[in-house]
């Protein structure tokens, strides 16, 4: 079945992975990978920040990672302890960060990425984008914290992929040699406009864009996802990845509206909808009920994220919810997750989330047959179906952003159409040799 994708939350590419380097062309070979190599990398300068987990650390799937933007005031240790880490190893981590890096010069929207264990007890790593330039890198080694700092990864290669399902989106993406892990970051992307496992079928057409980075030691790891273009049933689907004004990167249509309202149509990484919306015979109670939400089957212990930025409202026990996590989106969205293992240590009432944050753990406290989450969306305090609700677009990029997002908009879809043919692509004409990449992916040191 479909997978969506799990805590790789925290993965990300910035707008200017496009605009670094002036970009050779592309030729369209037996193999449908092609790649686009970038004419000026032996001359550019490290790129933003990629994030390189520890070396025990080899799986996306084995980590939890957070990225945290940094707000004014807060201290390595106000975000560790806000991420549920006890204020004497939040101490310790900065007391080793002290020791490579001056810890009173970390800035205001600038990155510290977190990586813990799957299950959410062992931090593991942290990394602060010192700068463009620079990554303040700290690991645990023989029982101790250890911090140093590294040189950013460099833009490698931007790679196209173009594809035609055969049996199923996964399994044709796949094929074709596009890495696991962004095969179900397209859920991500499209799923608010197409059901990838049901809607997508034999003879539909996929093209991605997505970076390549090298890290410091020349191990090349792909990044996120660029653009991509998915048709399917006559209509065709485009995304373009571009950093808004808070700092974040979102997907966008070519016109500048943000894909899914800032909400993630799924929670979690899950093998199948258990129960829909609706009426339904309730599992325990044997009698007819409505299920006010949709239930997401996945093993003990799935993450579960945040499907947008918000306020806890509520974490603890709720009787036949089990272990439950409600959250408060922008108005007038509201979300609950229930029937958790557990939920993820520092959460509490009035604690600020960002979407794709890990809340909780799949479980089956509470009325549960199996292990599953039991996931509601509120608007108005009226339940809905999380499913086949139509968010309102909330941003669309204007101003000075609408322009650059419309020049980096124009240069991908470029290179989405190219997949197909033998064509030289015209250079990049806005680049600057240092803005190359800032991506956060799971590598080994």
């Amino acid at each position: 079945m479909w997978r969506v994708p799990g805590s790789t939350s925290a993965v990300r590419v910035l707008l200017a992975v496009m605009v670094a380097a002036a970009l050779a062309s592309i030729t369209t070979g037996p193999s449908p990978m092609e790649t686009l190599a970038a004419n000026d990398l032996r001359a550019a300068k490290p790129a933003p920040a990629a994030v390189a987990p520890a070396a025990e650390v080899a799986k996306a799937d084995d980590v939890i990672q957070v990225r945290h933007l940094i707000a004014p005031g807060e201290t390595f240790v106000t975000i560790l302890v806000g991420e549920g880490v006890s204020a004497i190893e939040a101490r310790a981590w900065e007391q080793a960060a002290a020791s490579a890096y001056d810890v009173d010069a970390v800035q205001p929207r600038h990155a510290l990425v977190i990586t813990f264990s799957r299950d959410g007890h062992e931090l593991r790593a942290c990394d602060y984008e010192i700068d463009k330039y620079a990554l303040l890198s700290m690991r645990v080694a023989h029982g101790q914290v250890q911090a140093r700092l590294k040189a950013m990864p460099q833009l490698a290669a931007v790679r196209g992929v173009v594809g035609r399902v055969e049996a199923s989106l996964a399994a044709s993406a796949s094929a074709a040699g596009i890495p696991a892990r962004m095969v179900s970051q397209l859920a991500d992307v499209f799923g608010w406009d197409v059901d990838l496992e049901t809607d997508v079928r034999r003879g539909d057409e996929f093209r991605l864009v997505y970076a390549e980075v090298r890290d410091d030691s020349g191990t090349a790891h792909p990044g996120d996802i660029l653009a991509a273009e998915i048709t399917s049933h006559g209509r065709t689907l485009r995304a373009i990845r571009f950093e808004n004004e808070k700092g974040e990167s979102e997907y966008y249509d070519p016109q500048g509206h943000a894909i899914g309202s800032g909400f993630l149509k799924y929670p979690l990484a899950f093998d199948y909808v258990s129960s829909e919306f609706g009426a339904r015979m309730h599992p325990v109670l044997k009698r007819p009920a409505q299920h006010m939400g949709v239930d997401f089957a996945a093993p003990i212990g799935t993450p579960v994220r945040a499907v947008a930025s918000g306020v806890v409202t509520f974490a603890g026990y709720a009787h036949g919810y089990g272990n439950q996590v409600a959250l408060d989106h922008q108005a007038p969205y509201a979300t609950s997750y229930s029937h958790l293992k557990r939920i993820a240590k520092g959460l509490r009432v009035g604690a600020e989330v960002h979407k794709g944050q890990v809340i909780g753990y799949v479980g089956r406290s509470g009325m549960a047959t199996g292990p599953h989450l039991h996931y509601m969306l509120f608007r108005d305090g009226t339940y809905v179906n999380p499913l086949t609700v139509k968010l309102p677009a909330t941003e669309q990029l204007g101003g000075a952003r609408r322009f650059q997002f419309a020049v980096l908009s124009h240069e991908l879809l470029d290179r989405l159409a190219a997949l197909t043919s033998h064509v030289d692509l015209p250079s990049v004409s806005f680049v600057t040799p240092t803005d190359v990449v800032r991506s956060t992916l799971t590598a080994l040191d």
